[in-house]
């Protein structure tokens, strides 16, 4: 029975979203192995130059391991286990900052556990958009108490703040962008909506007046990005490490500084490649030239190698995937699914975004690894477990679906 159940589960998988998900992780192992053959023995002083590309199929291997037994479980069991899950990476992630308060370590959120550099912050966006999606989606349905909705709001808040307090700015922006917009997709209760109650008015204009507060606020950040190196004094960008990110124009004019550095070095090894790259293996800018080429800037020695129809390409396969994700999201029949899924949808957009906007020189640098072609456990783990939840979305639809056109034949 277990095996027969099994079989249905996987039966009813989204084939176009299973196949790309396998073709990225797979292809992105291999991609990693050219960026980091040179640096893993130059840089890391490991013993083989395969060293990130084994881990990496290993850290593949096991996420989607454990995805097949996650794909059992109901979403209506989401928002317990996502909460419970986010409140201990939470903990994590507070642990990690008092510990780096006292050894005056203030530079990053990784947990050391020998086997993998654990990021909490990579969990709990999954984990948090699952358990926001969740409780909005019941409390809009009328399942939860009113007042309730402060409670997810607090912990998400909270989140964003522990996050900003370790020093993870990129992920924390990601973090803030992806709440609020969950946030502001969810539509309000159909009985504040009709009720002639005083308190239910105000409940009415609270939760309007914080969605437009929220997109003002997101505009208002998004523009920071773009220009706050004009509107900032330029000696207070100057002074501070963390300000000094938002100048991120000229790269190659600030070669000597370290986003500078980066992200020249970056557009080095996109013209190095042209059209058609320069071949497999053969690029110039991973030997130590470009710092974390096999993280946060794969992506410019993939179109060195492989040219700007690669890179291009490569963009084409999100923007399917990403409206695969939506499709799945507009064709749900619970709204908490239908919110999870669109949480998850922009979860994935914003970190391919945010990744190639600061690689680009778009936006500023933050550090955000591109989905599925960066190296990282964590990362590995958490966009993995982010496409089996839509994927459980996906079938719980396929069933629900079924079953209603079963109920419309029986009672003709």
């Amino acid at each position: 029975m277990k095996n027969k159940k099994k079989v249905k589960v996987l039966k009813h998988l989204n084939k176009t979203i299973l196949a790309l998900t396998l073709l990225f992780a797979i292809v992105g192992a291999f991609f990693i192995l050219d960026a980091s053959s040179i640096s893993a023995t130059l840089t890391y002083g490991k013993d083989t130059p395969y060293f990130f590309f084994i881990r990496q199929l290993l850290f593949v291997f096991v996420s989607f391991t454990i995805a097949l037994p996650l794909l059992k479980i109901e979403t209506k069991h989401y928002e317990a286990l996502s909460c419970i899950a986010a409140l201990i990476f939470l903990g994590l992630t507070l642990s990690k900052i008092l510990s780096n308060a006292i050894t005056g370590d203030i530079s990053t959120l990784t947990i050391d556990l020998k086997v993998i550099q654990l990021q909490p912050a990579e969990f709990l966006k999954v984990f948090l958009t699952l358990y926001l999606g969740s409780f909005l989606g019941k409390w809009s349905n009328c399942k939860r108490p009113k007042w309730l909705i402060i409670i997810p709001l607090l912990i998400c808040f909270g989140a964003f703040l522990l996050v900003v307090l370790g020093g993870d700015l990129g992920s924390a922006a990601i973090m803030a962008a992806l709440f609020a917009l969950i946030y502001v997709c969810t539509p309000i209760r159909k009985d504040i909506v009709s009720s002639e109650n005083q308190s239910d008015k105000w409940l009415k204009t609270i939760f309007i007046g914080l969605k437009y507060v929220l997109v003002i606020g997101l505009v208002g950040s998004v523009l920071l990005l773009k220009f706050g190196y004009k509107i900032i004094p330029k000696d207070s960008l100057e002074s501070s490490s963390r300000l000094s990110r938002l100048i991120y124009t000229n790269p190659c004019d600030r070669y000597e500084e370290q986003t500078g550095y980066q992200v020249c070095n970056g557009f080095i090894a996109i013209d190095n490649g042209g059209l058609t790259g320069v071949g497999q293996g053969k690029s110039v800018q991973k030997y130590l030239y470009l710092p974390e080429s096999h993280t946060d800037f794969i992506f410019p020695i993939i179109v060195e190698e492989f040219g700007v129809i690669c890179g291009i390409a490569i963009i084409l396969v999100y923007m399917v995937l990403t409206y695969l994700i939506f499709r799945v999201a507009t064709n749900t029949y619970e709204l908490s699914n239908s919110i999870v899924c669109y949480g998850l949808g922009v979860y994935f957009m914003l970190h391919i975004f945010v990744n190639l906007g600061g690689v680009l020189g778009i936006i500023p640098l933050t550090g955000v690894p591109l989905p599925f072609l960066s190296y990282g456990g964590s990362s590995c783990f958490a966009i993995i477990g982010a496409f089996t939840a839509v994927q459980r979305i996906y079938i719980e639809n396929q069933l629900e679906k079924k079953n209603r056109e079963i109920s419309k034949i029986i009672n003709r």
